[in-house]
């Protein structure tokens, strides 16, 4: 069961990330609340990668100590932050759109699918 929750929330991130879109209006609003938070798109993957490696390591701690309340209750944390990490890359149209940027973003990403495969989910 465990295996299932994992991969369907690994395919709801993945799909978020790559398949969101929204209206430009939408875009310029949360384009703005975002340059408040986050500056550039170097900024934005800094803060991303430092994100998918604290959910990794939850993932890892989780799966050797299923138990671990402290740490199902981190989980948790990070599947909802996971969602607000898809709207502001979409937010951020201009590194989204360069290829450069579009692939560190994929690179950083693949990284939780290979602790999944790591750990056999």
């Amino acid at each position: 069961m465990k295996k299932i929750i994992y991969l369907i929330a690994l395919i709801s991130f993945i799909g978020f990330v790559s398949c969101g879109s929204s209206s430009e209006k939408d875009k310029s609003s949360e384009k703005k609340e975002l340059s408040d938070e986050i500056n550039d798109c170097d900024d934005f993957l800094a803060h991303y990668e430092e994100w998918v490696n604290d959910y990794v390591k939850v993932i890892d701690d989780y799966f050797n100590n299923p138990g671990d309340e402290t740490v199902a209750t981190r989980y948790m944390e990070l599947m909802q932050e996971a969602m607000t990490w898809s709207t502001k890359w979409i937010a951020l149209a201009d590194c989204a759109d360069d290829e450069e940027y579009e692939q560190k973003f994929e690179d950083i990403s693949k990284e939780i699918e290979e602790k999944l495969k790591e750990i056999g989910l």
